[in-house]
């Protein structure tokens, strides 16, 4: 009993915000491991126990501040429930503080040292990946193997994997479509996704060159 009290007041607030900011898409380029997603959890527990002890301290007949008042406190089932919502909003509010401000400006101060160092910057995104394909845009692209360059699948990406998918998948949708489009109107391509490891290549067309397609081939009425 001790030990999911102990877990509901000093693991889960900070967890809470942990998991909403990665969900915000701040994502590390490793997978941590438990030792260290406990480590962060820590670390970010003291805003969000402070921010949920703050509000929950205008309700209470007596103030709870420190560990012993809150080892007494924590005897009443009323207010693990009150903590627990309290801090589950707290970690969403102070995740969406640090996703919107806070890292802009870390990610600011960072690059500015590494620039002092003579080291490049970084990007906002954690790999190559996310920053090709994890914006909210619109990309027509053709995917094939280094090795065999004749077989081409082309289409508008409709599924794009998270972070730490170990299978990078991707669904298309139009593929019939834009696969004549791009013969018939020479959409020209405008960067190239190499895969290293596997040999995947994935050519992105320019969007507008591919907008201007669809609409012309939309307006002809051959769809």
């Amino acid at each position: 009993m001790e030990s999911f009290i102990a877990s509901v007041i000093f693991v889960l607030p900070g967890f809470l915000m942990y998991f909403f900011i990665q969900s915000f898409g701040i994502n590390s380029v490793v997978k941590h491991n438990p030792t260290e997603m406990a480590s962060f959890s820590a670390l970010l527990w003291f805003p969000v126990a402070y921010i949920s002890l703050g509000v929950l301290n205008l309700f209470l007949s007596k103030s709870v501040w420190n560990l012993t008042d809150i080892k007494e406190a924590a005897g009443s089932i009323g207010f693990l429930i009150s903590f627990f919502l309290i801090s589950a909003v707290a970690s969403l509010m102070c995740s969406i503080i640090y996703a919107k401000y806070l890292y802009t400006g870390q990610t600011w101060i960072i690059n500015k040292v590494r620039k002092w160092r003579g080291v490049a910057d970084l990007s906002d995104s954690p790999s190559v990946w996310d920053e090709v394909f994890g914006g909210n845009v619109v990309q027509v692209v053709a995917i094939s193997k280094i090795d065999k360059p004749e077989a081409v699948l082309i289409g508008e990406i409709d599924k794009a994997p998270r972070a730490f998918e170990t299978e990078k998948a991707l669904h298309l949708k139009h593929v019939k479509l834009f696969t004549r489009l791009v013969h018939e109107y020479n959409i020209s391509v405008e960067s190239v996704f190499f895969d290293t490891k596997s040999g995947t290549c994935i050519k992105i067309y320019n969007l507008d060159e591919a907008t201007a397609a669809y609409k012309k081939d939309s307006d002809s009425g051959e769809r």
